[in-house]
């Protein structure tokens, strides 16, 4: 089933966490904002999407307005794109007025991409819990999108959709020691309004919305991907259902038979992941209702 509502997601996370590779893994097919040297990191997956280097917030609230068939629009490093646009301000408004042109301009720009007719997400910088004076007193800012100001941090999340923060664990299973953090947390700001995902879950936004009823395009040199992927997946389930699983064999035997039909071996690495994190969300569908009831078990 296709779902008709697109999404406005936030990622965010410290530098050099895999955000932008997650999120080409994720978009293949979408259009990517971003600054200079920013989709370096596709030489990782071995396909490089469609981008354009960002200047500014009229430029990409223009392209979010103008019609288009992008299925989804990343606008990568915002936090960088957005200490820009404050930079310039600054130059041509005195003292906080260039942060009150600012904020207008940034929920301008919220407005834009909730009217897009296509999924968009910013990928973004983190920034920790802190306290500011405010009226002779102080405000808790929880930590959040990093984003100049103290309103901004709050107010530019509370409509979107998706609001993942990237997190590292010893106690994932599969390969990445990052993973995306969409559960409660009484110091971040975190949530999933698609219901879909774990406390903790893989960095792969194309397979969570795929789980959630929607059509993630892959492009035409890839359309193999969907195939292999949701076979292997098949199997990781019933391996992931064992008490002790061994992924193994199976990563193996389904690389094995790739490679006599991919030439790029980047393909067959992320048609192995996608494959892992398809399995994983499938498990955690399966098991929503047991993992509620445990949640529950606490001394009283």
């Amino acid at each position: 089933m296709t779902k008709a509502n697109e999404i406005f997601g936030i990622i965010y996370g410290p530098a050099k966490r895999g955000k932008t590779v997650a999120a080409i893994r994720s978009f293949p097919t979408g259009f990517f904002i971003s600054p200079k040297g920013g989709m370096l990191s596709s030489n990782w997956l071995g396909w490089e999407p469609k981008s354009i280097e960002a200047t500014g917030f009229d430029q990409i609230m223009n392209i979010l307005s103008k019609p288009h068939n992008h299925p989804a629009i990343i606008i990568d490093d915002f936090s960088i794109i957005a200490d820009a646009e404050l930079g310039k301000l600054k130059k041509t408004h005195r003292g906080w007025s260039a942060f009150d042109v600012f904020n207008a301009k940034v929920y301008e720009l919220r407005d834009c991409a909730r009217e897009a007719n296509c999924h968009v997400i910013l990928i973004m910088h983190e920034q920790p819990p802190r306290e500011v004076k405010k009226d002779g007193g102080g405000k808790y800012i929880p930590g959040a999108p990093l984003i100049p100001g103290w309103q901004l941090p709050e107010k530019l999340p509370a409509l979107a959709d998706f609001v993942a923060r990237v997190v590292h664990t010893d106690d994932f299973p599969g390969p990445w020691p990052f993973v995306f953090q969409t559960g409660p947390d009484q110091n971040y700001i975190t949530g999933d309004r698609l219901a879909i995902t774990p406390p903790l879950s893989p960095m792969n936004l194309g397979e969570t919305l795929r789980a959630a009823g929607y059509t993630i395009p892959r492009p035409e040199p890839l359309l193999w991907m969907e195939d292999a992927v949701e076979k292997i997946s098949q199997l990781l389930v019933q391996q992931m259902q064992k008490e002790e699983p061994n992924f193994q064999p199976i990563l193996k035997a389904a690389a094995t038979k790739l490679t006599a039909k991919v030439s790029d071996k980047r393909h067959i690495r992320w048609a192995l992941l996608d494959s892992f994190d398809r399995a994983y969300l499938k498990i955690h569908s399966t098991n929503l209702v047991d993992d509620f009831i445990e949640s529950f078990d606490v001394a009283i």
